[in-house]
């Protein structure tokens, strides 16, 4: 097991993949925007939490669990998880401070820098030389056969983010909408293929939401995955992620968040 809240090294990032996308700087915007907006993210932050844990309890041994998508740990329950398995990794494309002063107090929690997409390295390739973009098969703890836990916490939906404002000046916009669907599906099939039990909590759609009623806006919901179909969830609810006028003086804006507590399962019943 790693030393507890090192970052390992060996799969860090290109330096110039998270330096252009300025990634140190969004995990500081999403610290502010929380801090803004603290009371309206806790009833999302107590349910991802509770989930969490509901579904770390299904696994069948309790060796290791890992988180992708750890962030700023808000919506993880990290103490606990530490005192059900053996080891827990925490992983995230930046980790920040905190989260790494949270992990180094616990001995068996690590942080590991990595991107769960296994895209990084490629699109530095791709991009330099206006290549077609690769079918990627991401690996990460796929071979670890002590994995007996694997949550994808709130990051399906942002996977295709940092690669298609990497990809913008070199592909064409079709060519990076049909990117991020596949980083998407790949995702999916990673998680149902993985060792161990799984889940999975994401947003799936936002929408707006008039703050004065008399409005009468019509509701103007988008979907965030790319229409990649998913199983129905077993839970659902929403997010007020950005009361206004944090982003709107006239409207809330509200990611809609499905879960599911064993994504196997849920794959499974939708097959049959």
């Amino acid at each position: 097991m790693l030393e507890s809240g090192l970052i390992q090294k060996q799969t860090a990032l290109p330096r110039d993949f998270v330096k252009e996308l300025k990634l140190d700087k969004a995990s500081l915007d999403v610290e502010a925007r929380h801090n803004r907006c603290a009371a309206s993210w806790k009833p999302h932050l107590e349910r991802t939490r509770a989930l969490i844990l509901r579904s770390a309890h299904l696994a069948g041994q309790q060796r290791k669990a890992v988180v992708l998508g750890a962030g700023l740990l808000h919506d993880i329950p990290l103490l606990e998880l530490s005192d059900l398995f053996q080891e827990v990794v925490l992983v995230d494309l930046v980790h920040s401070r905190s989260c790494q002063m949270q992990a180094a107090m616990l001995p068996n929690v690590t942080c590991l820098q990595a991107d769960v997409t296994d895209t990084a390295s490629h699109l530095m390739r791709v991009r330099k030389n206006r290549a077609p973009l690769p079918r990627i098969e991401p690996d990460l703890f796929k071979d670890d056969p002590s994995v007996d836990f694997l949550v994808s916490v709130n990051v399906l939906s942002q996977l295709g983010c940092a690669p298609a404002e990497f990809l913008r000046a070199s592909h064409a916009p079709d060519e990076i909408r049909n990117f991020q669907r596949h980083l998407i599906e790949a995702h999916l099939k990673h998680l149902r293929h993985c060792p161990g039990h799984s889940a999975l909590i994401t947003d799936v759609a936002w929408s707006r939401r008039a703050v004065n009623p008399s409005r009468h806006d019509a509701a103007a919901r988008r979907e965030v995955v790319h229409q990649v179909p998913l199983p129905p969830p077993e839970e659902t609810w929403d997010w007020l992620i950005a009361p206004a006028p944090e982003s709107d003086p006239e409207h809330d804006l509200i990611a809609h968040v499905a879960a599911y507590p064993d994504w196997k399962a849920a794959n499974r019943f939708a097959a049959g």
